[in-house]
C-alpha cells in the first residue's frame, strides 16, 4: 500500500466523471498555435527586381493570397549580399511588410526556409 496521504485518499474517494464539467473543459481547451509553427502556404521570390518592382509584385500578393483565404506566406527578397553590402531589398521588404495593412505577425524563417534571406507573414483575416 502507498504511504502518501493523498493516495490512500484518492482510493476511498475515487474522482467521479461529470459529464457536463468534462464537456465544458473540452470546448474550452483550444491550442493557439504560434504563427512560427504554422505552414506556410503561398510564397514569392523577389530576387532580382528593384524596389519598385518588387513593391508592385508584394502588393498583388498579399491581395490575392488574402482573397483566397491564406493565413502565411513566406517572401523571398534574398540577403542583399550583392550589391555595396547593404541589405536594401530585405529591409524594404521587412518594413513594407510591418506596416501593411494585412499584415499581422512577421518573423525570419530557419534556415532551412530561407533563413535571413526571406521573411514570412501571417495575413490578418477579414472582418466577418
Amino acid at each position: 500500500m502507498n504511504d502518501h496521504p493523498m493516495s490512500s485518499y484518492l482510493e476511498r474517494y475515487p474522482p467521479v466523471p461529470d459529464p457536463e464539467r468534462d464537456q465544458v473543459s473540452q470546448e474550452q481547451s483550444v491550442h493557439r498555435v504560434s504563427p512560427r509553427n504554422l505552414p506556410v502556404e503561398q510564397t514569392i521570390d523577389l530576387h532580382g527586381m528593384t524596389r519598385e518592382q518588387a513593391q508592385t509584385e508584394l502588393e498583388l500578393f498579399l491581395t490575392r493570397a488574402r482573397a483566397e483565404g491564406i493565413r502565411k506566406v513566406l517572401v523571398i527578397h534574398g540577403k542583399g549580399s550583392h550589391g555595396e553590402g547593404d541589405a536594401t531589398l530585405r529591409n524594404f521588404t521587412r518594413e513594407f511588410l510591418e506596416r501593411h495593412p494585412s499584415v499581422g505577425p512577421t518573423g525570419t524563417p530557419g534556415i532551412r526556409e530561407g533563413g535571413s534571406g526571406a521573411t514570412w507573414a501571417i495575413l490578418r483575416q477579414r472582418s466577418r
